[in-house]
């Protein structure tokens, strides 16, 4: 499909878009920009989006991306946007395994990233793109000078759960489990360490996708594509966020509700594994890592403990904004593009351009 053009949202000049297929023959939808005219170049980057966002949601962070000087490159993961889906339900988001998004992220690098645009290269990420970024640094390193990460996916909010959806989670654990784990007993230990989405959610997540059941959507998920602005965690910006849901107005079909058991197991894993003591020292690729204050989709103090962990990261909180910091009201949004200005790309990769327009 092509990109979605809308007057609310109009594609920005210079795009080119198509589909690449990965090794393992999923076919992923891309779009590149060159900088735009009569800037000084600066580079390259790679966008990595978050889960259910896809291409047209970011033409705005394109735009501001181009007018510094950069060339750009995205892509919609697998099972959303206008990417191949792999559920017969089109709008369930599903992955068995975070090495799959590193494989379209691995793809795209090569063949559309490296062998279009010339470097430096870096990579913006957020959310699940941050996670698949973090967990893939030891190869991206090769390919990627900097990397900028907004509202990394590396553990979830503490937060109530009604009874009633807890008990469902229970009786999931308790059926897929033969009745040894979730029952009534089972509490919170800490709220910080251990919310109930993980004491509950992850071992009902790992139960199904052993158990063969990881297509279907969590228990209690919400399979609608729109959600009204009051009620949307996202953002505190209203016109952003109307803005993102007339895209979906007019294309439906990029849109994706609530995530599979699969999906959940999958990201479990992946934040699991950033959790390991070596796991912070073994980060080599050189990050600027940005946290919103008031973040309630992922945990922003497991965020801080990664980076405290990791020499080479370092952390911003921006107080008060919500968990999409490029999406959010201007009095936050500055806050990150003055963050990404003063980290990329970098005194190194000044010099070399430096030196390449001599």
């Amino acid at each position: 499909m092509s990109l979605i053009d809308i007057p609310e949202n109009p594609v920005p000049e210079g795009a080119q878009s198509g589909f690449i297929d990965t090794p393992d023959r999923v076919s992923i939808r891309y779009a590149h920009w060159p900088a735009s005219t009569g800037t000084e170049r600066r580079g390259t980057v790679t966008l990595l989006h978050g889960r259910a966002e896809f291409i047209e949601k970011y033409f705005e962070v394109i735009q501001d991306l181009r007018a510094r000087g950069f060339a750009v490159v995205t892509f919609d993961w697998r099972g959303q946007g206008g990417s191949q889906r792999l559920t017969r339900n089109p709008k369930r988001g599903h992955v068995s395994n975070f090495r799959k998004f590193r494989l379209d992220l691995r793809t795209v690098l090569k063949e559309v990233s490296l062998a279009t645009y010339p470097g430096p290269h870096f990579a913006l990420a957020h959310s699940t793109g941050a996670l698949v970024l973090l967990s893939d640094t030891e190869r991206l390193r090769t390919m990627l000078d900097r990397a900028v990460l907004t509202a990394p996916l590396l553990g979830l909010p503490t937060g109530s759960w009604s009874p009633g959806l807890v008990e469902v989670y229970r009786k999931v654990l308790r059926v897929l489990t033969f009745g040894l784990y979730g029952q009534p007993p089972l509490k919170v230990i800490k709220a910080r360490s251990a919310p109930l989405i993980e004491r509950i959610g992850f071992p009902v997540a790992r139960m199904a996708a052993l158990a063969g059941l990881g297509r279907l959507t969590i228990p209690g998920g919400n399979r609608e594509l729109f959600v009204p602005f009051d009620g949307n965690r996202q953002t505190t910006d209203q016109a952003r966020f109307e803005r993102f849901n007339k895209v979906l107005t007019a294309a439906p079909e990029l849109g994706i509700g609530a995530p599979t058991l699969g999906w959940l197991n999958a990201a479990a894993r992946a934040m699991l594994a950033l959790r390991r003591r070596d796991a912070g020292p073994n980060v080599k690729l050189p990050c600027l890592v940005l946290a919103a204050g008031e973040d309630r989709i992922v945990s922003t103090p497991v965020i801080e403990d990664f980076v405290s962990r990791t020499k080479a990261a370092a952390y911003v909180e921006i107080a008060g904004a919500a968990h999409e910091l490029m999406m959010e009201r201007d009095i936050f949004r500055d806050q990150f593009w003055a963050a990404f200005d003063a980290f990329v790309p970098g005194l190194e990769a000044e010099q070399e351009l430096k030196r390449a327009r001599i």
